[in-house]
């Protein structure tokens, strides 16, 4: 696995709303190298919990490396004349030249004018000239808190992306969220945000802050005392009914035991599942360069991968192929696919081979995350609802690729701009990020196929708590 830097960025506003178990559990979950944090008594709150992390606090950033040994290391400047310190510790070897530095500051703000639709890079003038006169010869990306994470441009060579959630927001009260940056040796910058409700007790299902105090005030501390409780003793706090107390006690068991629970009799799909799971090139896909498929029938894994810019069709156009002449008629399951996968397929096989259209208007798609979510038939372990959280806490052993569905994305588009040998991906590599996907998603499929029904658990049609957020599932970055 390649090494690489986490950060974790928590405003002001997550940290009023966690509890203290909800920081911890949100700081286990996360294992960043680094918090930032806003104000030196928001630093005095993770130490309280215990955290040994470094933490960095926005109103008095140091100056210096902070975090990485080798490798990507993450550097701080409180002002722009910083960059002759960083100078110095290259000449020092205490930064190391051969991989990516990641600069953390205020000095760069990203203002967009909606009127003129244009976007400028205030101080970017100062800091170039800062940057220029200490001589730096490294490779360096350029963090700031001014912009949203997920934002990332290259100014004539000066490459930048932000860190900081809601920097962007034209809202008085932008939503709390929890940013996690991972920075990786070649520059990759994978970011995620992450509402605080998923941590504590708002992170069981049909619990919000209201229903989480009332539960902490009746002495149900943790998510394991909730699953510890009994049948019915949760219905002696205020506003929880039976079905109510049924959800949130097998929300909780789910969670505890890393089990599945069934919430409904209805069936899987039988006659032998085809699994997919597809690599592109974004969210919004030009191009669907991978594509991951497990045979149930044959317990076979094959891939259809393009590795040509100038080939856009060819992935989906051979895959097409074999599911119209090997699997047609048989269900295609994906996870989180109603949502990606199968719509992306559908518009890229109408394009590139609409020779199958036919066949994949007929296909028999399946989303496993919808079924079992959205529709209520079943309750899901794991932090989140994204696969390898639900799949590692079921036990399934991942593969270790370092890759995630973020990096994949990132690196191919670096690929698409400029094909090169500098920008090549490591092709093996990526399948077996793909594969491992592809049978992380059958493992939780036969778990929640052969998972017994439990009698009398509603599908979520009881009172709700209407402080309650959907907390479980993430982003679609999530899911890729």
């Amino acid at each position: 696995m390649e090494g690489s830097v986490a950060l974790a960025v928590y405003p002001a506003t997550v940290l009023d709303r966690l509890t203290d178990r909800g920081l911890r559990e949100s700081l286990a979950y996360l294992d960043p190298d680094a918090v930032l944090v806003e104000r030196p008594r928001h630093g005095a709150r993770l130490a309280a919990v215990g955290s040994d992390r470094r933490v960095l606090r926005l109103t008095d950033l140091p100056t210096g490396v902070v975090a990485g040994a080798s490798g990507p290391q993450l550097a701080c400047l409180s002002t722009p004349r910083g960059f002759e310190t960083l100078a110095g510790h290259e000449r020092r070897g205490d930064l190391d030249a051969a991989s990516e530095t990641y600069v953390l500051s205020d000095a760069l703000a990203v203002d967009v004018d909606l009127t003129a639709l244009e976007t400028t890079l205030e101080g970017r003038a100062a800091y170039e000239e800062a940057l220029d006169g200490a001589a730096i010869d490294g490779s360096y990306t350029h963090l700031t808190t001014n912009a949203d994470p997920g934002y990332r441009n290259d100014w004539d060579g000066l490459a930048v992306a932000g860190v900081w959630p809601g920097a962007s927001e034209t809202s008085a009260s932008p939503p709390a969220r929890i940013a996690a940056l991972r920075l990786y040796g070649d520059g990759t910058v994978a970011s995620d945000t992450y509402d605080p409700g998923r941590f504590g007790l708002e992170g069981l299902d049909g619990v919000g802050p209201t229903r989480a105090a009332t539960l902490r005030e009746a002495g149900y501390a943790t998510k394991a005392a909730v699953a510890a409780s009994d049948p019915g003793e949760l219905q002696r706090c205020e506003g929880i009914g039976a079905t109510t107390e049924r959800t949130i006690r097998y929300s909780a068991k789910a969670r505890s035991e890393g089990v599945v629970y069934r919430t409904s009799a209805e069936r899987l799909p039988g006659n032998d599942p085809v699994f997919v799971d597809i690599e592109t090139d974004g969210l919004s896909p030009t191009m669907i360069w991978l594509i991951g498929v497990y045979d149930s029938r044959t317990e076979e894994y094959r891939s259809f991968l393009a590795t040509d810019p100038n080939a856009s069709g060819r992935a989906v156009s051979a895959f097409a192929e074999w599911y119209a002449t090997r699997a047609s008629g048989r269900p295609l399951v994906a996870y989180n696919g109603e949502r990606f996968d199968f719509p992306h397929l559908h518009e890229h096989v109408t394009r590139h081979c609409p020779e199958y259209a036919a066949t994949w208007r007929d296909a028999w798609t399946f989303d496993l995350l919808w079924w079992a979510s959205t529709e209520g038939n079943a309750v899901l372990p794991g932090a989140t609802n994204a696969l390898d959280d639900v799949a590692g806490a079921l036990g399934w052993e991942s593969a270790g690729t370092g890759l995630s569905g973020a990096v994949v994305g990132q690196r191919f588009r670096r690929w698409l701009a400029d094909p090169s040998r500098a920008t090549e991906l490591d092709w093996a590599r990526h399948e077996r990020y793909c594969e491992d996907d592809v049978r992380a998603l059958a493992y939780v499929y036969e778990a929640v196929r052969d998972a017994e029904p439990i009698a009398g658990v509603a599908r979520s049609d009881g009172p709700r708590d209407a402080a309650a957020t959907t907390t479980t599932q993430g982003t679609l970055g999530d899911f890729e």
